[in-house]
């Protein structure tokens, strides 16, 4: 969402690495790391074991940050068949991407000599492999998406979109619930390589129409993916109504990965912040940095602690200064800083220094409208203090102190807060002041029970996140267990009979 959290704005896509980075370290992975990663797939699709389809995903997270043009090439010429559809296009757009050495063409170069080198590369990948004449449409998905992602890590935009478009053509022909694993990922690479090239709401009819697809068929982790997919995609135009609209009509499944329900707090939260709801707004985000994996997704973190930050100041609450002293934190949340200092000290001057020396990176990280509302929040701490410190005040006094520029502009202000109960005042037109009224004792109040409540609430929400986070046994493991307990249960009975036996005839030959 922002332009100077490119971390989190890419999400799932490294940059790509240096050419001296290259040249001193070996390949991370070899060829035979991405077949036996597509040997899971299939064993997967054969048993239906859908644990090894998601290990595949799990290992393919260090499989794509190093996949070459070698690896598609190869990949290509063993899986898919000689006549299939889409054989042309994979090999022409893999041609594309740089030449890179892995550590297998480094130890070939050292063990066989140059002069018998005169068999091109593809000839050999052409040899090397048996022809095929089928190929898994799981294989199919998951290959293409290796594809997507090495062309979004040199920055291959363009190819990158056309090759993501092709890919969901081909989605759209399947209708097998174990794609759904790759199909998902297929969304989001997608979409990120149109918001590369700033062409993100030409994607928005696909994806809507791919999320009725995926409520049709059932397919939770697609309609997790996809529902955030559209929600950033209104974000990212500022189309607030749009976005609220979607998340009221559309619900969030449950079985969604954790990553996924952070992101979607995430943007329900900005959403709910600009419509002015902040305390709603405010427990997503935190329930959002709560949840997010500790040490990654860093700029996901700043991100949201930034707009937990305004968030608690447009409320009215001051953020610990704990937060600002976080190391990940520091740097990224020093504009935000010199904020509350503004907001607590009411000081309109500091405020308006603030917001020009560090105009540009509220524009970049899409805060500014927020950050606009806070001038009135410091307005109303100065009045506040004012209020505390003098009984009786006028209100040309007032306008000089908060630097406004009228009497006038100082009586509506006074006006508005006290209406809203900011201060406990009178404003007296006739002589043109303001009489403080005495400090009610805060106790007598219910701001503590407001306070006790708002604790309860979020002791509750975690004990019932927790509660859906765990992992229960299965039926059959769990009547096993059960059965082998009562069999223990017994064998301790028959002990015990046995026992009480053996000390009744003891008994009864000492009779004797």
């Amino acid at each position: 969402m922002s332009a100077t959290t490119e971390g989190k704005t890419e999400m799932d896509v490294d940059a790509t690495p240096s050419s001296t980075d290259v040249s001193k370290s070996s390949d991370p992975i070899s060829f035979q790391d991405i077949v036996g990663n597509i040997l899971y797939i299939s064993r997967g699709i054969e048993l239906n074991q859908p644990r090894l389809l998601h290990r595949a995903i799990r290992q393919n997270v260090s499989i794509r940050k190093h996949t070459n043009k070698d690896h598609l090439v190869k990949l290509a010429h063993k899986y898919f068949p000689v006549d299939h559809v889409s054989v042309g296009s994979f090999l022409a757009y893999a041609q594309k991407l740089p030449e890179v050495a892995t550590a297998e063409e480094k130890q070939g170069d050292a063990d066989v000599d140059s002069s018998a080198m005169d068999v091109s590369t593809a000839d050999e990948v052409q040899v090397a492999f048996l022809p095929v004449t089928s190929m898994l449409p799981e294989v199919e998905v998951y290959v293409f998406t290796l594809l997507l992602t090495t062309l979004l890590r040199h920055n291959l935009n363009e190819d990158a979109a056309a090759v993501g478009t092709l890919l969901i053509e081909r989605i759209r022909t399947f209708n097998r619930r174990s794609l759904d694993v790759f199909t998902s990922k297929a969304y989001f690479y997608y979409s990120l390589a149109f918001e590369r090239l700033g062409r993100l709401d030409s994607v928005r009819p696909t994806l809507l129409a791919l999320y009725r697809t995926s409520c049709v068929r059932r397919d939770e982790m697609g309609q997790a993916v996809l529902l955030n997919l559209l929600l950033r995609n209104y974000l990212h135009y500022n189309l607030i109504e749009q976005a609220h609209t979607l998340s009221m009509r559309a619900s969030f499944p449950e079985s969604a990965s954790n990553n996924q329900f952070c992101r979607y707090l995430y943007y329900m939260g900005r959403v709910q912040a600009i419509q002015l709801n902040y305390p709603e707004a405010y427990q997503r985000l935190n329930m959002a940095a709560r949840k997010a994996p500790p040490g990654t997704a860093a700029g996901f973190s700043r991100d949201v602690h930034k707009l937990i930050v305004l968030v608690q100041l447009l409320m009215g609450d001051v953020p610990e200064r704990g937060l600002f002293n976080q190391p990940e934190l520091r740097q990224a949340l020093q504009p935000y800083y010199a904020l509350t200092l503004a907001v607590r000290n009411g000081d309109v001057m500091l405020f308006n220094k603030v917001m020009e020396e560090h105009h540009a990176a509220f524009v970049a990280d899409k805060t500014q409208t927020l950050v606009s509302r806070l001038g009135h929040n410091v307005l109303k701490t100065g009045l506040r203090k004012i209020s505390v410190s003098y009984s009786r005040v006028s209100l040309a006094d007032i306008a000089e102190k908060l630097h406004l520029p009228s009497a006038a502009a100082a009586e509506y202000i006074c006006a508005k807060a006290i209406h809203d109960g900011v201060i406990e005042a009178k404003i007296d037109h006739e002589n043109g002041c303001l009489s403080s009224h005495e400090v009610l004792d805060l106790y007598s109040t219910e701001e503590p029970q407001r306070a006790f409540h708002k604790r309860i609430a979020f002791c509750l929400d975690v004990h019932n996140e927790a509660v859906k986070s765990m992992r229960y046994p299965s039926d059959e493991d769990y009547k096993k267990e059960l059965s082998k307990k009562k069999g223990d249960e017994s064998k301790d009975k028959d002990t015990e009979k046995t026992i009480e036996e053996l000390i009744k005839e003891m008994e009864d030959d000492y009779d004797e």
